[in-house]
Formats: structure tokens, C-alpha cells, sequence
């Protein structure tokens, strides 16, 4: 008899969580495992990449409902009202929590219990997918994904004890997230488990030859960043180092693929600095592999990162990589040797840009390393989920 999987994630849009997501359920053998999936939110683009023998069960009714903008009954006008006033409130208070235990927090008595019960319930992410699995689910095992740097998210810990406490496994996408975790009560220190965040090279490379990056200039250096919009990802760095380029006298594009709250604000800067013509927002790509593979330089600007999946994607495509120096940088670039790993100042991305453009001979060197080198895949880590659900 095949043990029942349930998988719930925010969303499938893009990301590196839904990435990892998508590859590990395509990669999981259905014939021993009869999986779900709960979506709070449908639509995303990855969606079209979950294979046929997933069910994707119903979104649930409040969030659907907010979702279609449309109004079951006054018992959810009240919760989207307290839900909205409780999120303002909260911008006011002198300890805030993150959007998502506020919005949990004024939720939790309307939504239901699934029905079903199941073997192992797995929460891909921290935050809503996390409570729903902790309180919301009849699971003979429980797992939680941490993919972030979530000692320093403002998810308030005490908060989030109430859900951990009823998971029994905390999974950790890197091993400085893993060692940050265990660090946060002494009972997590036996609860926190290491698994990569799936990154599957056959997948990846498949995907960059199915277009091309129609935006590029051959007879320009383009250069590229990927990751949403959002002030974690260190967009503003990279167009201040853009700028110091083209003050250089450097011909090149910069293309940023990806969408977030951040937008109108770098926009305002690129104009600032008159870079319209150097760096391109292209928003949001259902294939950004098509760009990985045809970029001359890959730029990670990252203040923090859960694992840094776009860097070990870039790694499987090729590609000479700059990243600044999160967390986790060393666990997937060796410095000098397959890639470039430069302090967050933009001074020290700057150089590194540089060091590409100028210094033929240590590109050449990057690039025969990462031409000989066995492709980055952490396929392998599928054994250690299997283990993790069969134990």
C-alpha cells in the first residue's frame, strides 16, 4: 500500500522554495507514494511543471475567497476585516510580527481541519504552510522546510513555538540555517535535520535550450541577477556598481529577472543615474535559465539567502558567478577557483565585475574549472528525504 504524502506550499510562482519544490516532485517515485499538494494560492507559473500523478487538492475556502476577490458570507467579511485592520495595527506596535502570524493569528478559527489523513504531512515552507500543517492537518509525521534565514526574519520565534512544537521534524535547506536554527531552543538542537534544497542539473540544462534570450546584444557584455524585488536581494547595490561601470567606460547590460514591492523604487534609481539604457528589469520569467545560459557574468547581490539556489543554478549552467559573501556563499563557490565571492560593499562587487571584464586569462580559468567540474546536483539529497519520511 502506497503511504500518503500532502506537500503544502504558499504558492508555485516563482522562487527558489516552489524551484526546489517542483524538481523534488518530479523526481519522487509515485509508485510507492500517493501525493498531495495544497496551494494557498493557485496560478503560478511553475504549475505547469508538477507532473500528472500529483493531486493538487482545493485551495481552501477564506483564500479562495480573498484570491477571487469574491464574498462567501459575512462570517468572512468580519475575518478579512479583522484580518486588515489587525495587519495595521501591527505596523504600530512596538514588537512586530511578521504579516503572516498576524494574518494566522485573526484566520485560525475559520479555517477547517483537511479531512483526509495522512502518513507524512510536509510543510515546504516557514509561516502559513507551516501552521496549516501544524494545526490544520491529521499527519502520523510532520515536516517543516526552513528555507530562509529565519533567525533574522521578524517572525517573532516564541510565536512560531506553538506550531513547531507540534512538527516533528525542522528541515534546514543549508547548514548555517541548520546550526542558526538549532540555536534558538535547546529542543531544536535534535529537531532540526539537513536536506539541500533540490537542484536537479538535467532539469535545468533542458530548460536553458528551450528559447533564447531574445533582449541580449552579442556585441554588448550582458550580465545578469536574478531574484524577486525586494531589498534582501541587493538590487539597489547593483545598479549603484552599474553606474561606477559605465562611468568606466565599460559597454555592457545588466538584466535583472524578477518581480517584488521594490520595483517602483529601483526604477526610480536607474533613471537617477540615467542607466535606462545599462540596466533592464525584465520582471518575471517562467524561464530564466534561458538567460543563465546565454549571460557572460552572473551577479548575486544578496545581503542574506536561505541556501542561494539561483548561484548553484548558475554554477550548473556555467556560468562566471559574482556573489557577495551570505551566509551560505562558500557551501556552493569556491573563491578564485569556480567563481567569485566579494564582501556586500558596492566597491568590492564593483572589482569583482570587474576582475571578469579585465583579466581575460582568470575568466578563461573560472570557466575550463566549471567545464570540468561535475555539474552542481543535489539529486542525491532525494535519498535523504526518503529516509527522513520512511523512518
Amino acid at each position: 500500500m502506497k503511504k500518503s504524502l500532502l506537500f503544502v506550499i504558499d504558492s508555485l510562482t516563482i522562487g527558489g522554495a516552489e524551484k526546489s519544490l517542483v524538481s523534488l516532485l518530479n523526481l519522487i517515485d509515485s509508485s510507492k507514494y500517493e501525493i498531495d499538494l495544497l496551494l494557498i494560492k493557485r496560478g503560478g507559473d511553475l504549475e505547469k511543471y508538477i507532473p500528472s500523478y500529483i493531486n493538487i487538492l482545493s485551495v481552501p475556502k477564506y483564500f479562495s475567497s480573498i484570491e477571487n476577490n469574491t464574498l462567501i458570507n459575512m462570517k468572512n467579511l468580519f475575518y478579512r476585516l479583522k484580518t486588515s485592520l489587525s495587519l495595521r495595527v501591527n505596523n504600530y506596535n512596538k514588537n512586530v510580527l511578521h504579516s503572516e502570524q498576524v494574518v494566522y493569528k485573526s484566520i485560525d478559527k475559520i479555517l477547517k481541519p483537511l479531512n483526509k489523513i495522512y502518513d507524512v504531512a510536509i510543510a515546504y515552507s516557514q509561516g502559513m504552510p507551516t501552521y496549516l500543517v501544524a494545526n490544520k492537518v491529521i499527519a502520523s509525521k510532520k515536516l517543516a522546510w526552513i528555507n530562509t534565514d529565519y533567525v533574522n526574519t521578524l517572525y517573532d520565534k516564541e510565536v512560531d513555538y506553538k506550531s513547531y512544537s507540534k512538527i516533528d521534524k525542522m528541515i534546514a535547506v543549508s547548514e548555517h540555517t541548520k546550526n542558526s536554527v538549532s540555536q534558538i531552543r535547546e529542543e531544536y538542537k535534535n529537531k532540526v535535520d539537513l536536506i539541500l534544497d533540490i537542484v536537479d542539473p538535467n532539469m535545468i540544462n533542458q530548460m536553458s535550450l528551450e528559447g533564447e534570450a531574445e533582449e541580449f546584444d552579442k556585441s554588448l557584455v550582458n550580465i545578469l541577477t536574478v531574484g524577486r524585488l525586494v531589498s534582501a536581494k541587493g538590487y539597489d547595490k547593483a545598479i549603484k556598481v552599474a553606474n561606477l561601470l559605465k562611468n568606466s567606460g565599460y559597454k555592457f547590460r545588466w538584466f535583472g529577472i524578477g518581480e517584488g514591492p521594490e520595483r517602483k523604487g529601483l526604477q526610480k534609481l536607474i533613471e537617477e543615474y540615467e542607466l535606462n539604457d545599462y540596466f533592464i528589469l525584465l520582471g518575471k520569467k517562467i524561464n530564466p535559465y534561458i538567460y543563465m545560459e546565454n549571460c557572460d557574468i552572473y551577479v548575486q547581490p544578496s545581503i542574506k539567502e536561505g541556501f542561494g539556489l539561483t548561484v548553484s543554478e548558475a554554477k550548473i549552467l556555467k556560468r562566471p558567478i559574482v556573489c557577495t559573501n551570505f551566509f551560505t556563499a562558500k557551501e556552493i563557490i569556491e573563491h578564485e577557483v569556480d567563481g567569485l565571492i566579494v564582501e556586500h560593499d558596492i566597491e568590492s562587487i564593483y572589482k569583482g565585475v570587474k576582475k571578469y571584464l579585465d583579466e581575460k586569462s582568470f575568466k578563461e580559468k573560472i570557466m575550463k574549472k566549471l567545464d570540468t567540474t561535475e555539474p552542481y546536483s543535489s539529486v542525491n539529497q532525494l535519498k535523504n528525504f526518503y529516509n527522513l519520511i520512511e523512518s
